[in-house]
């Protein structure tokens, strides 16, 4: 082996009751202190890949990702995490790079932070009650309307090293039977519809990352590992994504960035509080049906833009850190007896999520897609949005159909805040906001690693409001 490679350096919740109060102030919390939660933040064992080799006996299949993409002036850094079905006996990855590259690890709490921290809630449309001798009482109900190291034969070792459990390879190479040949040779196992891809990249001008289990390391050892490119380069290289995927491929894509990113080359499309139909009978908006409508629309090929706003990089790094340092078993970092410590490799983990950016420029964006076949025959490129809007993920439903849940009945204070002097409206917990539900968008998209346990969930609780709430946060492992 080498020497080791040198590293570079909103909108408030509806209705005026203490329930509405209650929410808003969950909400409030929820944006400025979401990681509270820090015990929840466990780690499991999972990968970074490009494009995820296994050996031709094995019918393993890659069933989604999830990845990060930080992009400062001075650097990219790419994070992936691959969900599968089926039990491997071992995995390879190999990665188009340009230039020579940084790896390091990294830990699954830092896709589980930017997970919770970017959910999407729709809200039902809020219901008006007033007692009946209440003075000025609006009608019960909502409208119930309806809406819509050196060369070898051809190619160029220009770096090795071991990172963790994994033997990486940087290789350059101008001619692609060459290259096949040397990955071959070296147990990388190319799919016959994935070599063309790879010459592809080869006549253009990319080198490649080539990572694999060290001799002796089981899946079980298996860690997230992050890549670092010199400059600001806004590509996601989908088509080596298609290595070991079917006909769908679900991905969920952050961008760390200054402002709001979105895909230049690729169809987008946001959805609305105004586009979203509430049905009181089943306590769940349309938002799904509109997101799978989009991507059948689109061939598959549309991406999804759900959330962008402003990011605290401390909204991050001061959880990440103290499960690091005081719960580094289950943080995902260190580990290694001989290596740098838990939090140490936090730290670097979080230098490279933040990168250069000015934390005052510092967004998160949010994108998802479930991309065919087809779409995988192009690389992502990225680029900031032209207007910088944000893009809302509490969603408040206007429209609804079906039967609203009635009213309960009056209290015997029940007062008119018109007429009784000092009277806060804000407190009359029967003025607004009854009825108010929450449907999760979120719930049965692909997410979670390469992991290898049992399916687990890790749940945690955050006591708000006197122990009156509750906020968790789920992991979801691998499927099978």
């Amino acid at each position: 082996m080498g020497s080791r490679v040198a590293k570079h350096p909103r909108s408030a919740l509806p209705g005026t009751c203490l329930r509405r109060t209650a929410m808003k102030l969950l909400r409030a919390l929820a944006l400025s202190l979401p990681f509270l939660v820090v015990p929840a933040l466990y780690a499991t064992d999972s990968n970074a890949c490009g494009g995820c080799f296994i050996s031709q006996q094995e019918t393993t299949q890659v069933t989604g990702h999830r990845m990060v993409l930080s992009i400062s002036n001075d650097r990219t850094t790419l994070w992936d995490q691959i969900t599968y079905a089926g039990d491997p006996s071992s995995f390879a990855w190999l990665l188009p790079i340009k230039g020579q590259v940084d790896v390091g690890l990294s830990s699954d709490a830092v896709f589980n932070a930017l997970e919770q921290g970017t959910q999407i809630s729709v809200l039902s449309p809020s219901i008006n009650c007033l007692p009946s001798d209440c003075v000025g009482a609006p009608s019960a109900g909502g409208d119930g309307n309806g809406g819509t190291g050196g060369a070898s034969g051809g190619v160029e070792v220009i770096a090795e090293e071991v990172v963790g459990p994994y033997a990486t390879v940087q290789l350059s190479s101008q001619d692609p039977n060459a290259l096949a040949n040397w990955l071959l040779t070296n147990g990388y196992n190319i799919p016959p519809d994935i070599k063309p891809i790879v010459d592809a990249y080869v006549n253009e001008g990319f080198d490649f990352l080539a990572l694999k289990l060290v001799p002796g390391q089981g899946i079980n050892s298996m860690r997230p590992v992050r890549i670092t490119s010199l400059g600001a380069v806004p590509v996601l290289p989908l088509r080596m994504v298609a290595a070991g995927t079917g006909a769908i491929t679900p991905i969920t894509l952050w961008v760390l960035a200054e402002g709001r990113y979105e895909p230049t080359n690729f169809p987008s499309f946001q959805i609305k509080a105004a586009d979203l139909v509430w049905n009181w009978d089943t306590q769940s908006s349309n938002y799904k049906d509109i997101k799978q409508q989009s991507f059948d629309a689109s061939g598959g090929k549309a991406w999804l833009v759900e959330a962008g706003e402003p990011l605290s990089r401390y909204w991050l790094e001061d959880s990440l850190k103290y499960t690091a340092e005081f719960d580094p078993e289950n943080s995902g970092y260190g580990g290694d007896p001989m290596g740098p410590s838990a939090l140490d490799e936090c730290i670097e983990d979080l230098d490279a999520l933040f990168g250069s950016i000015p934390e005052n420029s510092l967004w998160v964006t949010r994108i998802h897609a479930e991309l065919s076949r087809a779409a995988l025959a192009a690389d992502l490129t990225l680029g900031a949005s032209n207007d910088q809007s944000y893009v809302e993920r509490w969603l408040q439903v206007s429209n609804a159909v079906g039967t609203p849940p009635a009213c309960p009945p009056p209290p015997d204070w029940c007062v008119d805040p018109g007429t009784e002097p000092g009277t806060d409206p804000d407190l009359n917990p029967w003025d607004n906001g009854f009825g108010v539900g929450n449907d999760d968008p979120n719930l049965g998209q692909s997410s979670g690693g390469c992991a290898v346990g049992g399916a687990a969930s890790m749940p945690a609780a955050l006591g708000l409001l006197g122990g009156a709430m509750l906020l968790s946060v789920a992991r979801r492992r691998r499927r099978r």
